[in-house]
C-alpha cells in the first residue's frame, strides 16, 4: 500500500498520491480520499461525493490513460502511475489526476446495456465543474470541483 503524510500546518491544505495504474489503486485513490478530508474536518456529504467523483477519476486513468510502452502495441509499461491532487480552497475541494496519456476525456451517453461509458456523466452530476487538459510534460490531466459551501468546514 502507498503511504502518505496529510500536511497539517498549512492554512488551506493539499494532499497528492502517485499509484501505480493498476485497478487496485482505484481503491487506494478512495481511501487517501476519505482519509484526507475527514482529517481537514470535511463534512460526510462532500466525502461520499469527493470519493465517488476519485473513484471515476482513478478508474478512467487507470484504464485508458495509462502510459503505453513504445516498443509494444498492448499492455501497459511497468512504470505507468496515475497521480491523485486534493486541494482545498475557501469555498470548492479541486480533485486532479494526472495520467500519461495525451487523450481527453470525452462525456458520451452510455447504451442501457453497456457496462461501462458513464464515469465522465457521473462527474458532470456530481461536481460543480469538471475540465481537462494536457500536461506540458506530456499526459493529461483531469479536475473536478466540488462547492463546499453546503456544509464543508471552514478553512
Amino acid at each position: 500500500m502507498a503511504e502518505f503524510v496529510i500536511p497539517r500546518d498549512v492554512e488551506l491544505p493539499s494532499a497528492s498520491l502517485t499509484l501505480p495504474a493498476v485497478l487496485s489503486s482505484a481503491r487506494q485513490a478512495r481511501t487517501f480520499t476519505a482519509e484526507s478530508l475527514r482529517f481537514w474536518g470535511e463534512s460526510e456529504e462532500l466525502i461520499d461525493a469527493a470519493v465517488l467523483i476519485v473513484c471515476e477519476l482513478a478508474t478512467n486513468a487507470i484504464r485508458h490513460g495509462a502510459r503505453l510502452p513504445t516498443a509494444y502495441g498492448r499492455g501497459r509499461g511497468t512504470d505507468s502511475t496515475i497521480t491523485l491532487r486534493l486541494a482545498l480552497e475557501v469555498e470548492a475541494l479541486c480533485i486532479e489526476v494526472h495520467d500519461g496519456s495525451m487523450v481527453l476525456p470525452v462525456q458520451r451517453a452510455a447504451g442501457r446495456d453497456e457496462d461501462c461509458g458513464r464515469g465522465m456523466q457521473i462527474i458532470a452530476a456530481l461536481a460543480e465543474s469538471w475540465t481537462c487538459g494536457r500536461d506540458p510534460e506530456g499526459g493529461k490531466w483531469v479536475r473536478a470541483t466540488l462547492s463546499r459551501v453546503d456544509g464543508g468546514a471552514d478553512g
